[in-house]
Parts: structure tokens; sequence; C-alpha cells
């Protein structure tokens, strides 16, 4: 007995003696762990959305180590999780994960955290996360027939609605300096008559909408480079029933008459579409020219996607592309538009739609027809955006914006692409004297000069001159001005292709060496696909095109050089190669809050010693004069100004010492 507890006693101590030393190292390990995750690159965070960037090129993490801390690093305790969706490596070796954001299992909508790396280390992430949630996931949802009469009612429709299933999602509400969170039901709504899809998000406590995204995406700024206006091109039939019809196998282009186009809402098919037959393969009748721009136009576009980016159709696999023209989009301006129609329903109906240009039945014309090169380019563009694997752009404010921005910047990529008179104008001969419009412009934009439109002037600084307001994105105010405030990248893209100086809106005098649309066009390009999540704004987009030019060219290189010259041509930076740069600047020293500015009053932490400070419009006049800043917190009032971008000039002996920019809403 005695030998045995020997024995037990020295198996007992071998045990301590193996573990003790496991638990010490696991100890160690920990507390190495935790000196890691607090050394991890800081957060950068842009925006209310949650919009967020950090720099990892300096650091020396492997992406397994990042993955298995994430939550820590975010800051986001067990309630939080975070799902793999998607990964790639992309033609420079780096690979791209993207990680969906749960709250309490239910997802949260557009939070997505993008992790880039190359080489086993990590090198960029970026994306947008609420962390300060706090939502009971348990709310009861709204019945399905009270949620259908919600989207009924607001679609004000003259025909068939459909509506799709129900998903229970966290949704986030942009409300200036901080998102407002609600557990909703999002659901998917399409008419015809006249043409509405929107993705519904509503509140399951109160019942209102507290957020639709368009799934429509329409411009009124077609091109001219087609048969319409530039006589005949080549282009490729189908011989069908001992006719031909606008088709294409090849390319899976097929081009139609829309005229009576509906939606079976029990099949989920689209119904009443005719061909456009001709006897013979050469179509050549006055009729059918808007139809053949159209086919020709999707051709070009469909080349150029394959050749400049590889991709193959909108979808990269080689999706059927649909156009109809002659469609009725109902309302005052009818026939008059475009626009790619991308909806969930059904599995997905994806086709672009063009107008003839008249209302009231052909009674009156408000255009030419509004097909084109660009028009095929820009509304293609829209269907590739939709699919970056990001969640594509929300068609509202700054996010809309941009959207249209590069649907444009690619409209026209594609027309220098054809080589057939490419031009910085879009839309000219579309534009007609009409009842509205006597004496239009003869085009509908100009990405040269975006102020130099006689209907609808853009702006070409960041809240400048014809800014739009971005806080109402109804659909009257065209979601937030997407069309309008798309000038700003419209001009970004134009001075980064070919180069151009002057002094903005704000009075920044700048310099820019156009790098050519050749390498401009994959440098959006990349952003779009790798960087730009669904809330994305102007100052996220300069984030995101820096990255693409570092990953492309390098980030001391003559490319990223002039990428940040042309985005402080359009206010936004500061035209320095630094990690530092940002629109709304506050350092250590001094601060700026809230900004934007609410109600005319703000305040100015000043830590940099004797000072003051003297604020300007974006004209350069002067608005109040120079004010003592002590040491300390100090009160700034701005009562009776208006909304816009004002100029804060720090001032310290004389001397300037700081330039800030603040908004006041």
């Amino acid at each position: 007995m005695k030998k045995n507890t020997t024995i037990i006693r020295a198996i007992a101590l071998a045990l301590v003696i193996t573990i003790l030393p496991a638990s010490l190292a696991k100890a160690q390990n920990r507390e190495n762990t935790e000196i890691s995750v607090k050394n991890l690159p800081v957060i950068s965070v842009s925006s209310g959305m949650g919009i967020f960037n950090a720099d990892f090129s300096k650091s020396n993490i492997s992406p397994d180590f990042l993955i298995g801390h994430l939550g820590e690093w975010l800051g986001t305790n067990g309630d939080h999780s975070y799902k793999l969706i998607k990964e790639s490596k992309d033609e420079l070796g780096i690979r791209h994960s993207v990680y969906e954001h749960y709250y309490k299992n239910i997802k949260v909508m557009d939070d997505m955290i993008l992790i880039h790396d190359k080489a086993g280390k990590v090198i960029h992430v970026n994306g947008e996360i609420i962390t300060d949630i706090d939502l009971s996931a348990g709310q009861k949802q709204l019945a399905p027939q009270k949620i259908k009469s919600i989207i009924i009612t607001d679609l004000h429709s003259e025909g068939k609605v459909k509506i799709s299933d129900i998903e229970k999602v966290l949704t986030k509400v942009n409300k200036g300096r901080k998102a407002a969170m609600y557990y909703t039901s999002k659901v998917e709504a399409l008419s015809f008559k006249p043409l509405k899809a929107f993705t519904y998000y509503i509140d399951n406590a109160t019942g209102t909408i507290v957020k639709k995204n368009s799934r429509v995406h329409d411009t009124d700024t077609p091109s001219t480079s087609t048969t319409y206006y530039k006589g005949s091109q080549s282009i490729t039939v189908d011989s069908y029933n001992g006719q031909f019809r606008l088709k294409d196998n090849a390319r899976n282009i097929h081009t139609m008459n829309g005229t009576n186009l509906d939606v079976d809402t029990i099949s989920g098919g689209i119904i009443n579409v005719e061909e456009y037959l001709n006897p013979v393969a050469n179509y050549t009748d006055d009729n059918t020219k808007p139809a053949v721009e159209v086919h020709w136009g999707m051709k070009n576009a469909y080349d150029y996607y394959i050749a400049r980016h590889n991709r193959n159709s909108y979808d990269g696999n080689g999706a059927k592309i649909d156009n109809y023209y002659n469609f009725d989009f109902g309302g005052f301006t009818g026939g008059a538009n475009a626009a790619a129609l991308d909806t969930p329903l059904y599995g997905g109906i994806v086709c672009m739609l063009y107008g003839n240009g008249k209302i009231f039945g052909g009674l009156l014309t408000l255009m030419n027809p509004v097909v084109g090169l660009d028009v095929a380019g820009h509304e293609y563009s829209h269907l590739i955006i939709g699919r970056n694997g990001l969640g594509g752009l929300n068609y509202q404010a700054e996010s809309g914006a941009i959207n249209e921005s590069i649907a444009d910047m690619l409209g026209t990529a594609i027309e220098f692409y054809s080589g057939i008179t490419p031009n910085w104008t879009i839309g000219e001969g579309i534009p007609t004297p009409n009842f509205l419009d006597p004496s239009p412009s003869p085009y509908m934009r100009d990405m040269s000069n975006p102020n130099n439109v006689n209907s609808n002037p853009q702006p070409d600084t960041y809240m400048g001159t014809n800014w739009v307001d971005t806080a109402d994105t109804s659909d009257t105010n065209d979601h937030g001005g997407v069309h309008t405030n798309s000038g700003v990248g419209n001009y970004w893209f134009y001075l980064l292709s070919q180069g151009g100086s002057g002094t903005n809106d704000i009075g920044n005098a700048y310099n820019v060496s156009g790098i050519t649309i050749e390498k401009a066009e994959k440098i959006i390009y990349r952003a779009l696909m790798n960087y730009m999540t669904p809330n994305t704004t102007y100052l996220d987009a300069y984030n995101a095109t820096k990255q693409a030019v570092t990953d492309l060219y390098g980030a001391a290189s003559n490319e990223q050089q002039q990428n940040v010259n042309a985005w402080y041509a359009v206010g936004i930076g500061n035209g320095v190669l630094s990690t530092a740069e940002a629109v709304h600047t506050e350092d250590k020293q001094l601060k700026i809050y809230p900004n934007p500015v609410k109600d005319g009053v703000f305040t100015i932490e000043n830590n940099k010693g004797e000072a003051s400070v003297e604020i300007f419009d974006a004209s350069g006049k002067l608005v109040k004069s120079a004010q003592k800043l002590n040491q300390g917190a100090n009160t700034i009032y701005l009562n009776g100004t208006q909304k816009g971008i004002y100029i804060l000039k720090i001032n310290s002996n004389g001397t300037i010492i700081s330039t800030k920019k603040i908004i006041v809403e």
C-alpha cells in the first residue's frame, strides 16, 4: 500500500510539472497577445456610418492573427460576430477577404470588414462597422400584409406591384455625426408603371420606412457616339425565322422593343416584349436607328470591360445583357430617360431601358432618343458597380453621387476606347429646345467643366457652388442630388486623366499633371472593386483611390502625387503625400467639434498657445473677424451664416499656423 501511494504521488507530481509550465506559457502568450493587439494600427473612422481604414503597411501582422483577434481590435463584445463571405486574390498577388458583421446573430446591413494581405502580411484594412449597438433582437416583426400596405402606399403605382419575401436585419441610417440603428424588415419592391424599384427598410417598432435604396439607376445624361448621330457602325445581328433581329450571340447581347413592357407577377418574367425584325442584316430605317445605337453601344461597353478589366459581362460570368428601347418610364418626363434596372426579385431582373425622348404619348419632344455609347456604357457600368462584391454603392447622398460619377467615368472611358471622336462632354446632340428649356446647352454634362451646363450645372468642388443638400434623400431631390453632386468625382477623373490648373471654390490653387485616362480608369475600377463599401463618401473614395494607386504604382509614385493633387483640386485632402491628410482636419493640438457645425455653434480646443481665428466663406470673403483663442476650449458662434463650407485660419504672432475646413449645416 505504501508503495502504491508513492507511485500515485509521483504521477500527480509529474502532472503538476507538465501542466504548470503549459499554464505559465499560456498566460505569457495571453499577455503577449494583449500587447500585440494594443499595438495594432489605429483605426481611423471617417464618418458617422462607421466607415474606417487602417494602414498595416508598416506592421508585421499576419492575417490569421488579425482575424483571430478581430473583435478585440474593433472594440466589440461577444454580441458581435463576423462571417467570411468572400475571398479572392488579384493579379498583384493581394488577397482580399470580406467579413460581414452580425449583432446577436442578425446581419447589420452594409457593415463589413475588408482585410487585404500579401505574402502572409496584412497591408490594409477598411470597411464600415457600427460597434455601439444596443438593440433587442427579439422585437416582433411586422405582419407581411402590413408591410405590403406600407410599400404600396409609398410607391403610388398605377399597375402591378411585386413584393419579395421579408428579411429581418439591423439597419443604420445616417444622422450626421452618428448613425441611428433600427431593427427592420428588409423588402424588395418593383413597379413598371411607373418604373420604380426599391429596397425598403421598415422599422418593426413603428412601421415607418427608415430607409429605401433605389434599384433603378437612371440618368438624363446620354451621349452621342452612336449610329443615330454618327452614321452606320458595325454590329452583330441574329438570323431569326427568316429575318434578322438585334441579337449578338457571341457577346450574349439582346436589344428589344420595350413599348409595352410589363412584368408577370405570377411567373416573374418580363412580358409583352417585341423583337426589332428586319428582312436583311443591315438595319437602315429611321425608326430602328435608336435601337441599333443601343445595340452598338453595348457591344463597345462589353468589349471595353473584357479588354481593360478582364470582366466578362456585368457579373463577370457572361450573363445575358438585355436592352429595351422605347420604354415609357411614366411620370412627367416619360420617355426622356435611360436606366439600369437591377433588382433581386424573381431571382434577379436585370436589364437596361431607354426612352425615345418624347412625352404624353409622343405629343411633345423633350430631347432626342436617350441612347448612345455613353448611355450604354453608363447604364452597363451601374450593373457592374452593383456587383463589386462589397454591396455596391447605395443610390443616395454621397454614395449615390459616387455611383453616378463612376458610371460617367467608365462610360467616358468606353467612348475613348471606341476611338470614335471621344470627348469629355456627355450627351452632345441629345438636348433639344423645348417648352421647359428653350435654349439648352448642347450637351448634358461636361466633365472638364461641371459648372458649364445651362439646365443642370454641377459642382466641381466638394460642397462648393451648385452642391445639392444630401440630407434630403427623397425622390424629388434626386435621392440627395446624385446626378448633380457627381460632378465632383467627374472633375477629379478628368484632372487625373488630362491634367489642369486653377483655383477651386474654397480658394485652393491646384496644378495637376494628367497621367492618362488608361491609368485613371484602372485606379477607379480597382478602388471600386476592392475598397468601396455601400456608404462610401467622397472622403472614403479619396482613401480608396489612394490605396488603389499604392497597389498599382506605389505609395510615393508620381501617379499618387497627381491623384492627391486632383482630389485637392476638388476640395478633398491637402495635396500632400502623407497618411495624415483629411477633409475635416483635427490634430492633437487643435481640435474642432462638432464638424459639421449645427445651430451655428462649435468649439475650438486650443493647445497651441496664444492664437486667434478668422473665418472665411468658400469665395474667400471674411465672415467673422479675428477672435482670440484662449488655452483650452473656446466657443465660436456663427449665427446667421448659410449652409456650406467655411475656412478657418488660425494665426499666431501674425503668422498663419493652420488652415481648417468646417461644414455648416
